[in-house]
This record gives C-alpha cells, sequence and structure tokens, in this order.
C-alpha cells in the first residue's frame, strides 16, 4: 500500500506529506520498492537490467544512465557479476539485482519485502549487511514475519494486526515484555 501497488481500503498512507492515492507518482519517486520475488528480465544482464530501469525512470542520458548504473552497482556489490544474465545468478545475486534496481534513483526511503526471505545463511548476513549500510543514509521499511529479520536488523518495530497498530518499539523493549522470549 506504501508502494502504491495494492489500493487501501480505508485511510491515507502519507510518504513525506504526499497521499499515496492522491499522487502516486510522486511517491514512487520518493521510494524505492523491493518487492518479495523482485520480478527482472532473466535473459537480461545485469548492467542491461539496472540500464533499463534507469531509463524507465526517466534518465535518459547515457552518462547520466551510466552513472546511476555504477552507483547501484558499487552500492550492491554486483561488479563480478554485472555482465552475467539475472538468470545464471544465485538468489543472493538476484537480490542484490533487486535492491539496485530500488536505488537507482536514490530515494530518501526503501520498502523492502521479505528482503532474505529464501536465502542461505552466508546470502542472508549480505542481505543484512547491505541494508544495515543503506539505512545509515535513508528510511528503512522492512516488512517481514521472519522475527528473526526483525532482531537481526531492525531498531524500532511496529506490529499491525488487523489494521491497528498493536506495538511500536524497540525490539528489546517487545522482548521485554515477555520474560525469555527470542524473536
Amino acid at each position: 500500500i506504501i508502494a502504491g501497488f495494492l489500493r487501501a481500503d480505508a485511510g491515507t498512507v502519507l510518504v513525506d506529506g504526499v497521499d499515496v492515492a492522491v499522487d502516486p507518482v510522486a511517491v514512487k519517486r520518493k521510494l524505492g520498492y523491493l518487492p518479495e520475488n523482485a520480478p527482472a528480465y532473466p535473459e537480461m544482464t545485469v548492467e542491461e537490467f539496472l540500464g533499463f530501469i534507469a531509463e524507465v525512470r526517466g534518465f535518459r542520458g547515457v552518462v547520466e544512465r551510466l552513472a546511476r548504473v555504477n552507483r547501484a552497482v558499487a552500492q550492491t556489490r554486483l561488479e563480478p557479476v554485472r555482465r552475467q544474465t539475472i538468470e545464471t545468478l544465485s538468489k543472493g545475486y538476484k537480490q542484490r539485482v533487486g535492491f539496485a534496481q530500488a536505488l537507482l534513483h536514490d530515494p530518501p526511503a526503501l520498502v523492502l519485502d521479505e528482503p532474505t526471505d529464501g536465502l542461505d545463511p552466508n546470502q542472508k548476513n549480505e542481505v543484512r549487511t547491505l541494508i544495515k549500510g543503506m539505512a545509515a543514509e535513508k528510511a528503512v521499511v522492512l516488512s517481514t514475519h521472519i522475527l528473526e529479520e526483525v532482531e537481526a536488523i531492525c531498531n524500532r518495530v511496529i506490529i499491525i494486526s488487523g489494521g491497528k497498530l498493536v506495538a511500536d518499539e524497540s525490539p528489546e523493549r517487545l522482548l521485554a515484555r515477555k520474560p525469555g522470549a527470542r524473536m
């Protein structure tokens, strides 16, 4: 709903003061979105795909488009595979390609839906490190049902159940509610 891919049944969602329902394009300029199982064109190389996304995002000049791609590749550590086709990549690298497309336009906020789902332990650690690094410069909204991810990545937890806010606190405070509990 925040990213504008689903409509809200009720209520209002504002991103930096902009209503998602009123001006979804303006909201999309402010957000990078990584959906669960992010779609990509498997026959494209990483570089081709990111160049395509940059063009879709409005970066038409060759120099600016290449600069955006190079920056996103560096941020997500995709240099070793930038000329490989996406279909040949490991799931971890495919996830990094998803991150890279979400970062191309340098948005102030990211919405990540289950970013480590299905990754092996090493890939999970790489993606967690990437998220923590991005969180130093951007607001990161992590949507997950995997409580281990919350504990490993988040400094604030918001739990919504049935459309109602039921918790908004640090992971430590949330855990302190029930002695001996782990996320």
